[in-house]
């Protein structure tokens, strides 16, 4: 007999009925033949109050809602009732919006990320306030009604750790997804926090995986916002997670990006840091710039950028002296006049690179991006500089030109934007080396992000609790030049997820998945005791085999949420003197294979004796520390869902990289030991075995 199939049906969060749309796509498309709406949900009437957006210039929306960005909808209340109109800015929505501080503080940098958006059609079923988030609250006792729609289930909505004993973990499915319902008093704790810049993919993602997203919410677990000021780090809680590390506009601004380079180049030479175009920072650089310039033949081609701008803002191509503005800061920079060209237009690629930890550091690569292209043929003429639909290959830029062909099909070469896979297909059909490119963009992308890693621990250190509070998402920008170099041009901390299209969703819409599940959300340990204890009776009903008892004097259930312990800085004696000897006396130990064991080698013979003195053909990953083991487990965890992602560092030859490191940490050696010894296997499995050995051991031991 077949097994019923599991089934849940669409509610709005307040209670009441509302349709969902099978993608986020076809709402966009609906929505290109009537005005935005702003709904707003009414809980003790079950009721809609809809208000038709403002039109701007006699015209309703564009034809995505990406294109929300000089109109943006605001509302008051006016003797007692809701009133709505329009700002003409950002800043003003973040002044006047009531989204916390968290969210809309901002360090300086205009960021290539999305403009406020207000829930249009589908949107407004995900979107509710904390009044209304706090009526559902007082009802604890009463299940959410549901409606009649019935939408398959196809994902669960929490997934467990290969090791015993670690809180599980919330599932995150695609957007166009559901997840399993949970019973109310469990997930009434599920909120996530509207940003400015939350992208819909974002919110249709968390919505489908059992979130409430609020624009004002007392409590929350993540939040998908702009990068703050290193201060605000302080103010998130044990249970919260943020997508940014704090300083990582060290390498998102433009200017900044090119000092830290500069630091590398001069301290270990130009063939290993060669990578960006030269540079000159305005004002501090102008004589400097003046003196090459006047070195340079005529007309050579410079592009210039503010140094904290995206999206193509403030670009421009000169030849010129007299064309430089002089009374902004600028950054100046060598264009690159040979790029490499496909249909006679310039193109560059944006790659995903996902950090979930920096001390010790994992960097992930997406395996899938864009290839964007300038929408007219590449010309080296100096009449055609001021066009930017021929030297720009930004997508903002170039949507707008009249030739510009827009590409549906993810794994097609046409139009002006394809995926990264299907370059690589037409790479191959030419008899490209594409893996020697793969290892090129991998190498920049480490190296760019070892030349902040210092900052970023100094900054992580002074203002962030634990380790459980933080990922990041980056955006990097490559050029290849016509002998298939690739050079970086920027890098982005808030890259635009904008999907306005099936190709952009095809690659976004995993990613943003795959984002979540390895950034490892779970239950906060703040609820109150009803909700830890139906968390309980749930496990012990669905997965008894994932049962396990709560530690004296704590709730029941407790033991099924976030423990801040397991992800904190601090050390025990026992884990200071290791840690101490392996960063000071023996530096970079390499584990060999000597039959089944695995013994020390120094690269330093200065200090074999004392190596062999006091570790005794012991290995960094014998005798495992409780924070060796809680490290290696968060390790397995997150590549469990590294399913569209490939890690590439701590990788194969990772060695290499440690000279570039200021001090290489005893957390890197600790990973890049582990990988060297169990990093090829597809099959976990071996690896886990050995890592439930050590967990057994020291558990018997204390």
């Amino acid at each position: 007999m077949p097994k019923p199939r599991m089934i849940e049906k669409v509610v709005t969060e307040s209670g009441n009925e509302c349709q969902h749309s099978s993608s986020i796509l076809s709402d966009q498309q609906n929505n290109k033949a009537k005005p935005v709406v702003v709904r707003k949900k009414l809980v003790k009437k079950g009721l809609k109050k809809i208000h038709p957006f403002h039109a701007t210039n006699g015209k309703s929306k564009a034809s995505s809602l990406d294109r929300l960005s000089n109109s943006i909808c605001k509302k008051a209340k006016i003797n007692g009732k809701l009133s709505y109109s329009t700002v003409q800015s950002e800043n003003d929505c973040d002044a006047s919006s009531s989204v916390p501080s968290l969210a809309s503080n901002f360090s300086g940098e205009e960021l290539d990320s999305e403009i406020v958006q207000i829930p249009g059609d589908e949107e407004s079923c995900s979107y509710i306030t904390e009044e209304e988030c706090d009526a559902c609250d007082a009802n604890e006792d009463t299940p959410l009604n549901i409606s009649s729609d019935k939408t398959e289930v196809f994902q669960p909505a929490l997934r467990f750790s290969a090791f015993s004993g670690v809180p599980p973990y919330l599932n995150f499915c695609l957007h166009d997804e559901k997840v399993v319902e949970l019973p109310w008093t469990i997930r009434r704790c599920l909120k996530w926090k509207l940003s400015t810049i939350t992208p819909i993919v974002v919110r249709k993602t968390v919505v489908n995986s059992g979130f409430r997203v609020i624009k004002e919410p007392k409590d929350w677990i993540g939040t998908w916002g702009k990068h703050m000021k290193s201060p605000l780090f302080t103010a998130i809680l044990e249970h919260q997670k943020v997508n940014h590390f704090p300083g990582t506009f060290q390498i998102g601004r433009k200017d900044r990006l090119w000092r830290n380079m500069q630091k590398m180049v001069a301290k270990f030479g130009n063939d290993e840091f060669g990578f960006l175009p030269q540079t000159f920072v305005l004002p501090h650089d102008l004589r400097l710039l003046r003196k090459q310039w006047s070195r340079s033949t005529t007309d050579v081609p410079w592009i210039i950028k503010p140094p904290a701008s995206a999206r193509g803002t403030g670009i421009q191509v000169i030849h010129e002296w007299s064309q430089l503005p002089r009374k902004k800061p600028l950054v100046v920079q060598s264009y690159v006049k040979n790029p490499y060209l496909i249909n006679g237009t310039k193109f560059d690629i944006r790659l995903y690179v996902f950090i979930t930890s920096v001390n010790p550091l994992r960097i992930y690569l997406f395996e899938n991006g864009l290839v964007r292209f300038a929408s007219l043929a590449y010309s080296t003429e100096m009449n055609t500089l001021n066009d930017l639909y021929v030297h720009l290959t930004n997508y903002s830029v170039n949507k707008h030109c009249e030739g510009y062909v827009a590409n549906e099909d993810a794994n097609s070469c046409q139009g002006h934007k394809w995926t990264l896979q299907s370059l690589w297909t037409y790479f191959l059909g030419l008899g490209v080396d594409v893996e020697a490119i793969k290892s090129s963009l991998r190498d920049i992308v480490i190296k760019t992000l070892l030349s902040v890693a210092p900052a970023l621990n100094d900054m992580l250190k002074n203002n962030v609790s634990n380790r459980y509070s933080c990922f990041e998402l980056f955006g990097f920008d490559v050029l290849l030049d016509s002998d298939l170099k690739p050079w970086l041009l920027e890098v982005n901390i808030s890259p635009s997820l904008h999907s306005t299209s099936s190709l952009d969703l095809s690659v976004k819409g995993p990613l943003i998945k795959d984002v979540l599940n390895m950034a490892r959300f779970q239950f906060p340990n703040n609820v109150n005791s009803l909700s830890k204890h139906h968390l309980g009776e749930y496990i012990s009903t669905h997965f008894k085999e994932r049962m396990c008892e709560a530690s004296a004097g704590s709730d029941e259930g407790s033991q099924y949420c976030v423990n801040p312990s397991t992800y904190n800085y601090e050390l025990s004696e026992e884990e200071k003197k290791k840690n101490e000897f392996y960063e000071t006396a023996v530096q970079r130990v390499v584990a060999v294979p000597n039959g089944n064991s695995w013994t020390v080698q120094s690269q330093s013979a200065e200090i074999e004796n004392r190596v062999d003195d006091v570790v005794e053909e012991s290995t960094i990953l014998d005798n495992l520390t409780r924070g060796d083991i809680q490290h290696l487990i968060e390790t397995e965890d997150e590549l469990s869902q590294s399913h569209g992602f490939t890690r590439v560092f701590p990788a194969d030859n990772s060695e290499r990289y440690f000279r570039f490191m200021e001090k290489t940490s005893y957390y890197d050696l600790l990973l890049n030991e582990w990988h060297k010894k169990f990093g090829n296997l597809r099959d976990r499995t071996l690896a886990i075995d050995y890592l439930k050995t050590q967990l057994e051991k020291k558990q018997v031991l204390n």
